[in-house]
């Protein structure tokens, strides 16, 4: 049973890699944070269902930002979140090995910031992985 294990030293590194400075209640900012939900992509691998990449992602808006125009602009967030999640699971994703944390959150940081100017940092909350029901 090794896979708890990992799921919760992988998400321990993702917060600590993706949460901005003072997120963490250390000093520094009141930002806000706008949940952007759970998400569900296929890993496809040599054109078959390998499995499943799941997470739940936040965001924090830019410094000086206004938090309300971040969330008024969810849908285009879930949009880009979800192309840069599909290439990330199909390029970069495997049910049998940990998630590259620093490459997903450079991803999604560089989707979040290409469809709003105002968005500051992707919060990985929680990431998994899990095989397709008929993969060995």
């Amino acid at each position: 049973m090794r896979r708890p294990a990992a799921r919760l030293t992988a998400a321990a590194a993702l917060i600590a890699m993706a949460a901005p400075a003072g997120a963490a209640g250390g000093g520094g900012g009141d930002a806000a944070v706008v949940p952007l939900g759970k998400f569900r992509v296929p890993i496809i691998d040599a054109g078959r269902l390998d499995g499943d990449l799941e997470l739940d992602l936040a965001i924090t808006p830019a410094e000086g930002a206004d938090p309300a125009a971040l969330g008024a602009a969810e849908p285009a967030l879930r949009a880009a979140m979800l192309s840069a999640l599909l290439d990330f699971a199909q390029l970069n994703a495997s049910p049998r090995f940990a998630v590259d944390a620093e490459a997903l959150a450079k991803a999604l940081d560089t989707a979040a910031h290409a469809a709003d100017p105002q968005a500051g940092h992707v919060l990985i909350l929680e990431v998994r992985t899990s095989p397709s029901r008929g993969a060995p």
